[in-house]
């Protein structure tokens, strides 16, 4: 019987996901699901893309969906000139991408430095904590056309064979969420379908559904929000946490989040290992804590200058 595991947001945490990645100790038909945000944040996305490259070429059915972070480096690709294809996708789905990309919060920046791409931290590229994203863009989006910062194609074409869901042993896989009013339909391809014919944005950024049951019976496995972050969105966060106060990924009112923050100082790459019932109680969880450096923000210096 194939196993079927689903990991929470890697954010180029590399030597994290290898650890983890050395204990699952997959085989050939096995499925590994990455729920999105492989880059950013972390020092080494190059080296995650790597990864699960090689994974696939071990015949390992590999699935990732779009987070956010891939949303916009897919986005700037765009804008560099790189050969990425994006037909598959909702055109919604990248609406203000290209933008945020910019941002320097969003670390777009440290994925490309990744790659050891000149002129990635140079300041003028970026819009910092008070400038305003959309003068900056239009400022510097001619420009985009003349640095060489195209991923390698081999790594383009992992990213443009993302998926903004997935649905499989009785659960919907999807990187953020769904809104509210849809998320409360009796059916998970419905609650899809309508999300997309709205606004597929919400699909990888979504956060306002946090809290609520789903009304369809398929449990919502999905990232994006680390689990020390859930306190801003959801009044009482004890499902969450242990007796160390460290959260931790726990099935909760028909959702399971796998984002438990490895970037962070306390983080930790968390996967579970689903089995084709889908029935939780037979959930098996692995955490590994975070064996990369902590990321820094190296651009921050220059908001002050």
């Amino acid at each position: 019987m194939s196993r079927f595991v689903a990991v929470g947001d890697i954010h180029g945490c590399s030597q994290t996901l290898a650890k983890m990645l050395e204990i699952l100790d997959l085989a050939p038909g096995d499925t590994f699901l990455s729920l999105g945000d492989l880059s950013s944040k972390g020092e080494d996305s190059r080296g995650v893309h790597d990864q699960l490259i090689r994974l696939e070429d071990r015949g390992i059915n590999l699935v990732v969906l779009l987070g956010n972070h891939e949303v916009m480096l897919l986005a700037m690709q765009r804008m560099v000139g790189a050969n990425v294809d994006l037909s598959a996708f909702p055109e919604s789905i990248f609406r203000g991408a290209d933008i945020s990309s910019l941002m320097r919060s969003n670390e777009t920046w440290a994925t490309l430095k990744s790659y050891d791409l000149e002129g990635a931290e140079a300041r003028e590229f970026w819009a910092f904590r008070y400038d305003d994203p959309v003068r900056h863009f239009e400022n510097v989006s001619q420009r985009l056309g003349q640095v060489d910062w195209e991923l390698p194609q081999e790594h383009l074409d992992l990213l443009s064979r993302c998926k903004t869901h997935y649905i499989a042993r009785n659960c919907l896989f999807v990187h953020s969420g769904i809104r509210p009013e849809h998320i409360q339909v009796d059916s998970a391809e419905r609650a899809i379908d309508l999300q997309i014919q709205e606004d597929a944005r919400d699909l990888c950024w979504s956060r306002e559904w946090l809290g609520q049951t789903p009304g369809f019976p398929e449990l919502v496995v999905h990232g994006h929000t680390p689990l020390c972050y859930l306190y801003s969105f959801i009044p009482d966060t004890t499902p969450w946490r242990d007796d160390d106060l460290v959260f931790k990924s726990v099935v909760h009112n028909g959702a399971l989040n796998l984002d438990s923050g490895v970037f962070l100082e306390s983080g930790h790459l968390t996967a579970v290992e689903i089995p084709e019932s889908g029935s939780p109680s037979e959930f098996r969880f692995l955490r590994v804590p975070r064996l990369d450096p902590v990321c820094k923000d190296r651009l921050s210096h220059f908001n002050y200058m």
